[in-house]
């Protein structure tokens, strides 16, 4: 992915899963997202997983950011507004079945302690295979 593609596309807020880096360092971080963002990550164990969250400095406030195992949440508000904040989380959800309740336990812990309007996204992994 390219900063060219997120400025042709107009993009404000992105999220991209399975990064399969274990450190985001800001030289990185300004060569994907460009200069107009700011950013966190959840880093990849291993060799899988890993998550980046970015947001347009001039568009969104970041109020705050919570790190799970299998997730990355952050509570976002439009810059100039303290109306209406809402919570994103990106997911990456592993494969084995022990791991799948762990990350619907996750999941649940933070929506019960997180209350409000919630956008959940990401890659789920609940079904590899039928």
């Amino acid at each position: 992915m390219s900063s060219r593609l997120l400025v042709q596309e107009r993009a404000t807020l992105i999220c991209i899963q399975e990064t399969k880096l274990s450190v985001v360092c800001n030289s990185l971080a300004i060569e994907i997202l460009g200069q107009a963002f700011d950013y966190d990550y959840l880093p990849a164990l291993n060799v899988s997983g890993g998550i980046l969250l970015g947001w347009d400095r001039e568009v969104w406030t970041v109020i705050d950011v919570t790190k799970g195992r299998f997730t990355l949440s952050a509570k976002i508000a439009e810059k100039g507004s303290s109306h209406n904040p809402w919570w994103i989380t990106i997911v990456y959800g592993l494969q084995l079945d022990h791991e799948k309740v762990e990350f619907l336990e996750e999941l649940l812990r933070f929506r019960d302690a997180c209350p409000g309007p919630w956008f959940l996204c990401g890659d789920f992994n609940m079904i590899y295979g039928a």
